[in-house]
């Protein structure tokens, strides 16, 4: 009898398995049919509002859950590929009579991805169709797309924060200090700044010199940008923002007086007052928001290439060098490893484009994926590295093993150099009475140990380490760029380059954005004059593409803000940059800069 009922509630249980997986597949398949379904429909007569609403990114950023996504939520994305590809087809597309951008949600962006994008604007205008940019109020960054546009109007009340670049830190050895911590940081460089707020009160004169000049060439190229967009000369810009008093007294202290004089804008409006504007260029015609008109046309699920070979397949590292498997929105050496090793063995990939976006990370992870990158060139794939924002230290480390590297007037590359930090705070508990005792078999056994003082000889066998990392960094960089070891050297000392300056001193081949780098993969592949340009991605089923497109403008982490004072001193700290740190050995080539604008 109790075998006979052990049967029976198996059987029960199977069951209740079966009937659960089969709900949750029916549901699954209902949500999925009504998302097709509710692919919204386009009306004849549109304006496309390219509505920026977070900060833009090469990939989108997947959520992190639990603790740290209380303390330091993601903010909301906007793909820069997805706009491109909204306004290339809108220029073709004759439903859209013309563009209305709003900026006023745009919270962060490089100037690189700014340029790819005022490259898609420009690439609409060409095709005769307005383009008007209309708020409130600009940032720096938001007012350099909406200088982009054909009209460009202000609310009368309105603010354009123009103010330069600035690199600022916060020098925390004080702090440290008096915690009774010692930090001891061992890197090959002199202008390896990355770990200098640990051990200075404040800039050295050798960072000082060194951000000075790559300070100036993107803002250089922000001036000489706006100059072509607007009329407006350089000189005068700089005038008018180093003496603010003084040209607002000008125009009676009236600001909206300057922007219009100094022709910033076209005029001032109320924002019923520039959509008529618009509306009377392009007749009667509905707004609607690019990413659903990008839906409208594309829908939730990956489109396949028309063309069945001759391919161009594009990789996008963004974020972070991390060991292991990465999430999107940091570079993890298996996950990279991966998409190259498709790029290899599918025979239709003829060239490689890696779109580098990074500062660096760790030294092991970086010499992986680069090794990666040389087989592929010698298995006959050439491989061109684009460089976005930045691609320092570990993402220069990458490009040294590419055939080309293109990178964008205003890209922050370069920082040659390698850093170890190993915090030490035995200080710090003598002071509460606790005290670390013991023994090991070797002088090494436990001398790692963030309670117990570094030795000297373990200082020393650690500094040895750097800089062997730091002159085999070295003889990639000479051996990829072939120059001689001692000129790579002087370039090289952790020092930051503009992409500008990068190619003046051969460390870029060329200036340029993605299609680019396309361009130069086809012809280095010898298939210029036939090739499709198709993204290399991890494999993803239509539930995870639904989600990944759901993630781009939306917040990607619970939506609970951390207190301003949280904020600044986790920024301060670099809190959640040191916990994603993982390499094995503790080495890295990474950057720090982080931009004022």
């Amino acid at each position: 009898m109790k075998t006979v009922f052990s049967k029976f509630m198996k059987g029960i249980e199977y069951i209740r398995y079966v009937m659960v997986n089969l709900f949750f597949l029916l549901l699954l398949g209902f949500l999925l049919y009504s998302l097709m379904q509710a692919q919204p429909a386009m009306p004849e007569r549109v304006i496309l509002q390219l509505n920026l609403n977070g900060a833009l990114v090469e990939q989108v950023k997947r959520p992190s859950f639990g603790l740290s996504s209380l303390t330091n939520p993601e903010p909301k994305q906007v793909k820069v590929h997805d706009v491109v590809t909204a306004l290339e087809m809108a220029a073709k597309d004759e439903r859209i009579l013309g563009v209305r951008l709003d900026l006023s949600k745009l919270s962060s962006a490089a100037l690189p991805h700014l340029q790819e994008i005022r490259q898609a604007i420009e690439t609409f205008k060409a095709s005769g169709k307005p383009v008007m940019a209309y708020a409130d109020n600009w940032t720096q960054g938001q007012y350099y797309l909406a200088a982009t546009a054909g009209e460009v109007y202000l609310h009368p009340m309105g603010n354009i924060a123009l103010q330069g670049y600035a690199v600022y830190r916060n020098y925390i050895k004080g702090a440290l200090d008096k915690l009774g911590v010692d930090v001891h940081v061992f890197r090959a460089g002199k202008y390896k700044s990355a770990a200098a707020p640990l051990i200075q009160h404040a800039m050295s004169d050798a960072e000082r010199e060194a951000d000075s000049q790559w300070l100036n060439t993107l803002w250089d190229v922000y001036k000489t940008d706006i100059e072509a967009m607007r009329g407006i000369k350089a000189a005068r810009l700089q005038e008018v923002l180093d003496h603010p008093a003084q040209s607002i007294k000008t125009y009676d202290g009236d600001l909206s007086k300057l922007f219009v004089a100094e022709g910033w804008v076209d005029g001032l409006l109320y924002p019923e007052q520039a959509d008529a504007k618009l509306q009377a260029k392009t007749g009667h015609a509905e707004l609607v928001e690019y990413k659903s008109y990008l839906m409208a046309n594309t829908g939730f699920l990956p489109t396949q290439p028309q063309q069945t070979e001759n391919w161009v397949g594009i990789i996008t590292g963004s974020g972070q060098i991390l060991s292991g498997e990465q999430p999107s929105g940091t570079i993890g050496s298996d996950t990279m490893l991966e998409l190259l090793q498709t790029a290899l063995e599918d025979e239709r990939i003829k060239a490689v484009v890696l779109r580098l976006n990074t500062p660096g990370g760790s030294a092991q992870a970086s010499e992986s994926i680069r090794h990666a990158v040389e087989v592929l060139r010698q298995h006959g794939k050439p491989v061109v590295v684009s460089m976005g924002s930045m691609a320092a230290s570990g993402g220069y480390w990458i490009a040294t093993a590419a055939d080309e590297i293109l990178a964008s007037p205003a890209t922050i590359t370069g920082s040659i150099g390698v850093f170890g930090i190993v915090p030490n705070i035995s200080q710090t508990l003598n002071k509460l009475g606790v005290h670390t005792d013991g023994l090991g078999t070797t002088k090494l056994a436990g001398a790692m140990r963030i309670d117990k003082p570094l030795t000297p000889e373990l200082a020393e066998s650690i500094q040895l380490s750097i800089h062997q990392i730091y002159q085999q960094f070295i003889g990639h960089v000479a051996q990829g760029r072939k120059m001689d070891k001692s000129k790579v050297e002087a370039l090289a000392q952790g020092r930051v380059w503009s992409g500008r300056d990068a190619k003046d001193l051969g460390l870029v081949d060329e200036l340029g954005g993605l299609d680019a780098a396309i361009k130069a993969a086809a012809r280095l592949a010898h298939i210029e004059k036939n090739h499709t340009a198709v993204e290399v991605t991890p494999p993803m089923n239509a539930l995870e593409f639904m989600i990944e497109n759901m993630l781009s403008e939306a917040l990607v982490a619970l939506d609970i803000q951390p207190s301003a004072t949280v904020t600044m001193l986790m920024q301060a700290l670099h809190v959640q940059d040191v916990f994603a740190l993982n390499d094995p050995r503790g080495i890295y080539a990474l950057s720090d800069i982080e931009l004022e604008q």
